[in-house]
């Protein structure tokens, strides 16, 4: 009886959803408020960033890490298609949209530079594989030809620079759209738009486009008190 109840769970254990072979991103990442950047003014948006990343596990962790600086690569594991409205702005985090296996994975490096004393901070992430793209409530942004009126505008990031201090959180995504798209009325190639700049303070934050020779915010969003 002890053979085959220790052979069933043998079998239990080939079942389990491959989620389950890796640690929780939080495990590593924003679970530590005394190591957090974020201050009061802004923590805000680290805790939903929090939210937004339960879903998802990391696996092949490398670090090397000092009083200063830190760099970690891993792949990032989604439970499977991902979306995530932030703050139910209408900004979407998508996770392996375009990626059609269950458990499909995607690599990612980051390095970090800490400054402690002034209580702030910069970082780059890298991102492969699609594995991330912000999506886009069509009041905010149309696609030019959607198929369908449930078509996002999707920018899919290929890599992140960010700047944070006491009072403000500054985020460059770079990458792409994949449609052409219409921006306050306005026709935009998808090939001119490059970087998405976001800034958050304590108030809320907004998103702003870049082209070689324009500039101009896309919306605003105020947080709830």
């Amino acid at each position: 009886m002890k053979k085959l109840f220790l052979f069933i769970l043998f079998l239990l254990n080939l079942s389990v959803s491959a989620q389950a072979y890796y640690p929780r991103f939080t495990d590593f990442f924003l679970n530590d408020p005394d190591e957090s950047l974020f201050s009061p003014e802004i923590n805000y948006f680290r805790e939903e960033l929090k939210v937004a990343s339960k879903t998802i596990y990391v696996g092949d962790v490398q670090t090397s890490t000092s009083r200063s600086s830190g760099f970690y690569a891993f792949k990032v594991v989604p439970t499977s298609v991902r979306e995530y409205n932030f703050l139910h702005s209408g900004v979407i985090l998508r996770f392996n949209v375009n990626l059609r296996e269950k458990f499909a994975s995607f690599p990612v490096s980051f390095e970090e530079l800490i400054d402690k004393e002034n209580s702030e901070g910069s970082g780059r992430i890298e991102i492969g594989a699609q594995g991330v793209s912000l999506g886009f409530d069509q009041k905010i942004i149309k696609i030019l030809n959607p198929a369908s009126i449930k078509n996002k505008a999707d920018f899919t990031v290929t890599k992140i620079e960010y700047k944070i201090s006491k009072t403000n959180l500054e985020i460059e995504f770079k990458g792409y759209f994949g449609t052409d798209i219409i921006i306050k009325g306005k026709k935009i190639k998808k090939d001119k738009i490059s970087l998405l700049k976001l800034n958050a303070d304590k108030i809320g934050f907004d998103i702003s486009y870049e082209t070689q020779i324009k500039k101009e915010k896309i919306f605003s969003f105020k947080k709830v008190k």
